[in-house]
């Protein structure tokens, strides 16, 4: 389920601006979870929380997690949909039951129980032939490529049991293809992009350089990729720290549910890999101790924010919200390590902060930082350090932003 959301964050920034490239930048600062995003999670909620399977607890779910995300990119008729106090299906045929339809592969235990929950999950909006149709054909790809099958067993059974023609090529369809929402015109590329595609990342790469509906694809795309190849470490910790805290608990949920739970899906290893490398902790704590920084380990020692900084560094080491921060706090490692620094630093109380961290920026940096993990653990040495060297005053851009996550 992670690929889809994946494909959809990535996906988010083209559906608009299409490129027909595949060397496009995976992450910029516009990627953001869409729709897609949501009603997949809004299934996955469903799968975990209701056994019984019923219509009526889907719509609910659908409905209460969808109004929490209104400006999500919802189209016109799902969103009355989603704010009727009575909603029927409208006969979509639409490739939203294809974008969300991912859960159910993940969960069910044969491929005859994925097709009756893929249609169920369609049948409360995309009621239409084609929408029923394109939600199996997804899903019944995702659990063949979960169940070993082979990329010709996966071609073969869509193309026998619903009709797609899957022996096209991409760079045949790429020069002429338009935006479109259809099941129809979408779920044979997504389906062609896995086909084509050697590896996760390749396959929403292609995905997206189709151009037209890309998220969408992307989405239903990286679902199949997902269980045929497993999702990479970085595109899994980047995608997952974009999630709200509500959204990432659903997630975890169904994961655990799964017995697929990632440990670390904050993936805070990154910090240690880069505080033991050549020793880099153990330099940075001998500079501050003597009250000078002169080397270069500001974002892994004393990570701020992520988006504070456009640095790749910045991007790589920031903290996605105050979740993460906790998280970060409460590793064995990393959480006596950062408590450790603030304390080196108030050693030099009486001498000016700037000369202690090497300069301006660094200071900035430093601010941050405390006012970051202040904020998810007052009355510790980072207040303290706020308190000695910048007079009490935090950072309001950390604040401003914590408040929006």
């Amino acid at each position: 389920m992670l690929g889809a959301i994946i494909g959809d964050i990535i996906g988010s920034v083209y559906e608009f601006h299409n490129t027909k490239r595949k060397d496009f930048h995976l992450f910029t600062p516009k990627s953001r979870f869409t729709d897609d995003t949501v009603m997949t999670l809004a299934v996955a909620e469903w799968l975990t929380e209701d056994r019984s399977h019923g219509k009526e607890e889907l719509v609910r779910r659908m409905q209460t997690l969808g109004r929490q995300y209104p400006t999500a990119g919802y189209g016109g008729k799902f969103m009355r949909w989603l704010y009727n106090p009575k909603p029927e299906p409208y006969y979509s045929y639409g490739n939203g039951s294809g974008m969300r339809v991912s859960p159910v592969a993940f969960y069910a235990h044969s491929l005859d129980e994925t097709l009756h929950l893929a249609e169920l999950s369609a049948e409360v909006t995309h009621n239409h032939p084609e929408g029923i149709k394109g939600a199996k054909a997804i899903a019944s790809a995702i659990y063949l490529a979960r169940t070993e099958a082979t990329k010709e067993e996966i071609r073969s059974y869509v193309e026998e049991n619903f009709l797609y023609d899957l022996h096209r090529s991409l760079d045949d369809l790429r020069p002429a293809y338009t935006y479109d929402m259809s099941c129809q015109k979408t779920v044979p590329p997504a389906i062609l992009a896995f086909l084509e595609g050697h590896d996760f990342e390749e396959v929403i790469r292609l995905a997206v350089s189709l151009g037209g509906d890309s998220d969408t694809i992307a989405a239903m795309a990286g679902g199949i990729a997902q269980a045929f190849y497993g999702v990479p470490r970085k595109l899994a910790t980047y995608c997952y720290a974009l999630l709200t805290p509500p959204l990432r608990t659903i997630l975890d949920n169904f994961e655990e549910m799964l017995g697929c739970r990632e440990s670390d899906p904050f993936c805070l290893e990154r910090f240690v890999e880069a505080q033991e490398t050549n020793g880099k902790y153990q330099q940075a704590l001998v500079e501050l101790e003597h009250g000078h920084k002169t080397t270069h380990w500001i974002w892994y020692v004393f990570p701020q924010l992520k988006g504070l900084g456009h640095s790749a560094y910045a991007q790589y080491y920031g903290i996605a919200d105050a979740d993460e921060a906790s998280a970060y706090l409460a590793h064995p490692l990393l959480g006596s390590r950062l408590r450790e620094a603030a304390h080196a630093v108030l050693t030099h109380g009486g001498k000016d902060i700037e000369a202690v961290m090497g300069g301006h920026i660094d200071t900035l940096k430093l601010r941050s930082s405390m006012t970051l993990f202040d904020a998810v653990c007052p009355n510790d040495v980072f207040g303290k350090v706020l308190d000695t060297f910048y007079k009490g005053n935090k950072d309001e851009l950390t604040i401003e932003r914590m408040k929006k996550r």
